[in-house]
């Protein structure tokens, strides 16, 4: 398969597209996705300089921590998907190429009104802020919400998605363009 990998920590010019080595195929809870598009985020920029590696247990060359496909293959234990479903989801590394294999609690339905690009740019800011508003801090309906870094992706995700819950909400921006 070809992927996106670093030859050279610096600028663009060491990152290569190359032929590597295609995921073996899913075992118990994992699901192999043919990837139609991944996003290119703050996290890929810096392991391209040098300065974020990757987790213990993904690939250290192939930048890539959200994407949206099509699920290929499943493993055995998997009961969420079915080859040919559309999804996106997160993991530690290795989007930026044809296949990757993730748990499958990892991945979401894609809504039918987005495609794929867009579906890639989704889930690592909305499931960073999901988490945030809802795991940890418990937010409710009617109650307030301030968001510093308003203008940031994970900002406006925690924005919309404070919003979607009733929640009543403020932002906080170094500029102001960023607040309009």
């Amino acid at each position: 398969m070809k992927a996106v990998t670093i030859v050279r920590h610096g600028d663009v010019e060491g990152v290569r597209v190359r032929e590597v080595e295609t995921p073996a195929n899913p075992t118990a809870d994992r699901v192999r996705v043919r990837v139609r598009a991944a996003a290119l985020n703050r996290a890929d920029v810096l392991q391209r300089l040098g300065h974020y590696p990757a987790p213990p247990g993904f690939q250290r060359d192939i930048p890539g921590l959200e994407f949206a496909g099509e699920v290929e293959a499943v493993g055995p234990g998997v009961r969420l998907w079915k080859p040919g479903q559309r999804v996106f989801g997160i993991i530690g590394g290795g989007a930026q190429a044809e296949f990757v294999v993730v748990s499958e609690n990892l991945l979401a339905a894609i809504p039918s009104n987005l495609d794929w690009v867009s579906a890639a740019a989704v889930p690592e800011a909305f499931i960073t802020a999901h988490d945030a508003l809802f795991t940890t801090a418990g937010l409710k309906m009617g109650e307030t919400l301030l968001v510093h870094a308003a203008g940031s992706g994970v900002g406006t995700a925690a924005i919309q998605l404070g919003r979607a819950a009733g929640a009543n909400g403020f932002g906080t921006s170094r500029t102001a363009d960023k607040l309009e």
